[in-house]
């Protein structure tokens, strides 16, 4: 699947030639439109922060290849992560691991992948190919794979006390904890909520970001706990380390409050919230909400 950002398609035969293996093109770009790119700027309109890639290895990335499988063979991918008897664990590079943007893909499709780079370091894998002579792109992609288009509704900033403090250019430029885009305002001062339903962003110190907890929903289990309270690990962005909670879930499985020992800064709707146990991968889901606000 092409992509703003992808190799050019010269690049990637003469790779495949390289290595001795055959190329198979997928058309995937109207299940990328519609599943990634439509959903993604439909998120950011309603004040969200999505993980489009995390939602894009779950949907496309990963999905369409499984698709194309044959009985007796597994899917193998360039993901720093760890893959041991079908459950999913980090990479050895901390760095660059790659298992929280990896929590949302099914089991099912999980358990046909192999991870070779899992135990490897980016940097030791960028010395093997360049050594090796082959194709390489340099450049490194960690943003978007394409653009986003179109421009959001102004509206007033306004700080943790109700006071309109200035404008904004669009809720959709905007996530919690962010520190610019919104002007100087007596001191440093921090995205802490966008409030859709009046258009406003809301802005204050620091000490507004934080949240107890947060709650997740539409969880992917790749391993279901049998009790429905527990503690783990919780990760909620992908920078972010992970840091120990206790989760409740509802009886079906399908939403789970998390409820952080310590508060969390910048808490984002719309993020991905991985639970961990040790290395491995309980589940994650998306953060729909998080409670703990005390401010206007």
């Amino acid at each position: 699947m092409q992509t703003d950002r992808s190799p050019p398609p010269d690049q990637a035969y003469e790779s495949c030639r390289q290595l001795g293996v055959e190329l198979s093109v997928a058309d995937a770009k109207t299940l990328f439109n519609t599943e990634i790119k439509q959903f993604t700027v439909e998120a950011y309109k309603f004040g969200r922060t999505p993980n489009p890639c995390a939602l894009c290895n779950a949907k496309v990335k990963l999905a369409v290849p499984f698709s194309m499988l044959t009985p007796g063979e597994c899917l193998v991918t360039g993901h720093y992560a760890g893959n041991s008897a079908g459950i999913l664990q980090r990479g050895r590079d901390p760095s660059k691991d790659q298992s929280y943007f990896l929590s949302l893909v099914p089991v099912e499709i999980l358990s046909r992948c192999y991870f070779p780079l899992g135990e490897s370091f980016k940097k030791d894998v960028r010395v093997e190919v360049l050594e090796s002579g082959l194709c390489f792109v340099e450049r490194e992609s960690q943003d978007l794979c394409f653009q986003r288009t179109g421009a959001g509704v102004p509206g007033d900033v306004v700080d943790a006390d109700g006071n309109i403090v200035g404008r904004h250019n669009g809720l959709d430029g905007y996530t919690p904890g962010q520190r610019k885009g919104f002007g100087a305002h007596n001191g440093r001062k921090y995205v802490i909520r966008l409030d859709i339903l009046t258009n406003r962003l809301i802005i204050g110190e620091e000490q507004y970001l934080y949240s107890e907890s947060c709650v997740l929903n539409n969880i992917n289990w790749l391993m279901k706990p049998v009790e429905e309270r527990f503690a783990c690990m919780v990760q909620t962005r992908y920078r972010k380390k992970a840091v120990p909670a206790d989760v409740s879930m509802n009886r079906d499985g399908t939403q789970a409050v998390v409820e952080f020992h310590d508060p969390q800064k910048a808490v984002a709707p719309g993020q991905v919230g991985v639970m961990f146990l040790s290395d491995s991968v309980i589940g994650g889901g998306i953060i729909d909400r998080y409670e703990g606000d005390t401010y206007a």
